[in-house]
């Protein structure tokens, strides 16, 4: 399936782009950890149609999440996605 949409962002490394997320307007928590709010069913962020996977959804905790244990966020954004667009 191919949806359109206006960007896609693959970014890496080890520590988070707290300002440019802050930026965009996802909200973090205010402590040292900076964990993004986040819905962990769909991985949207407070901003509709946000979406976040992978280590950047432990903010500062980056040993939480591995290629192991965050593949699914991929299948729970697609699976939101296809939802909101009735498929």
């Amino acid at each position: 399936m191919t949806i359109k949409n206006d960007y896609v962002l693959a970014m890496t490394g080890y520590q988070p782009n707290f300002a440019f997320l802050e930026k965009c307007g996802v909200l973090l928590s205010p402590d040292a950890k900076k964990h993004p709010k986040y819905n962990s069913e769909t991985m949207e962020t407070n901003l509709d149609n946000i979406y976040l996977a992978g280590v950047v959804c432990g903010g500062m905790d980056t040993h939480v999440w591995f290629i192991e244990n965050s593949r699914e966020h991929a299948d729970r954004i697609v699976a939101d996605v296809a939802k909101k667009l009735g498929k």
